[in-house]
C-alpha cells in the first residue's frame, strides 16, 4: 500500500517537474530552472517538487520489495556498490564547484579537475546514481520514479546551458567546444592513444 502511494505521488511530481522543464526549454520566459533565487516563484515551486521526487525515489526503492525483473542478488549488490561509488563522485564534484555555484550562482566558471572530464559531472553522476538505485532495488516503483528523476537531471542540464552561456559568454562557448556535456570522450580517447 505505501509503495503504491509513493509511486502515485512520485509519478505526479515527476510529471509536473518534467513538464515544467520542457516548458522552460520551449518558452524561456517561463523557465523554472535555473531558479531566480529561493524567494522567487520558481524557487517556491521547484525546490519542494525536486527534493520531494529525490526522496520519493529512495522511498520507492525501500518500500517496494516486489522483484520486477528478478535480478539475482549478486547483480543487485553490484549495483548497490556502484550506487555508493557514484554518490561519492557526485559529492566530490559538488565540493569542487561549491554549493552556491551548484545552485546557479555565478561565482566563476569552473573548468579544471573533474570539470575537464564533464561539463556537468554532478548531473551525470546523479543519472548514474538513480540508474543504480533502480537496478539495485529491482522494483517497478523504483524503475518508474528513477527514470523520471534521470529525465529531470538531463532536462536540467539542457535548461542550464543557455543560462550559463548568457552569464559566461565566450569562455563558456570555448569550454563547451572542448568538453562534452556528460563525458569528455575526446579527452579520454587522446589519453588512450
Amino acid at each position: 500500500m505505501a509503495a503504491t502511494v509513493v509511486l502515485l505521488i512520485g509519478s505526479a511530481v515527476g510529471s509536473v517537474l518534467i513538464a515544467l522543464l520542457v516548458l522552460s526549454l520551449a518558452a524561456p520566459a517561463y523557465r523554472i530552472w535555473p531558479t531566480q533565487g529561493d524567494k522567487s516563484w520558481q524557487g517556491y515551486v521547484w525546490w519542494p517538487l525536486f527534493r520531494g521526487l529525490n526522496l520519493l525515489c529512495f522511498a520507492a526503492a525501500v518500500l517496494d520489495r516486489t522483484p520486477y525483473l528478478g535480478s539475482p542478488f549478486w547483480l543487485r549488490a553490484l549495483f548497490g556498490l556502484l550506487l555508493l561509488v557514484s554518490i561519492g563522485v557526485f559529492v566530490y564534484a559538488f565540493r569542487v564547484l561549491g554549493r552556491d555555484n551548484s545552485y546557479c550562482a555565478t561565482d566563476g566558471l569552473v573548468t579544471s579537475g573533474i570539470y575537464q572530464w564533464s561539463r556537468n559531472p554532478q548531473n551525470a553522476m546523479l543519472v548514474v546514481v538513480y540508474a543504480c538505485l533502480a537496478l539495485a532495488a529491482d522494483s517497478f516503483s523504483a524503475y518508474v520514479l528513477c527514470a523520471m528523476m534521470m529525465a529531470v537531471y538531463v532536462l536540467m542540464v539542457l535548461c542550464e546551458e543557455p543560462w550559463l552561456e548568457r552569464h559566461y559568454g565566450a569562455p563558456y562557448r570555448r569550454y563547451c567546444a572542448e568538453v562534452g556535456r556528460f563525458f569528455n570522450w575526446r579527452r579520454a580517447l587522446r589519453r588512450l592513444g
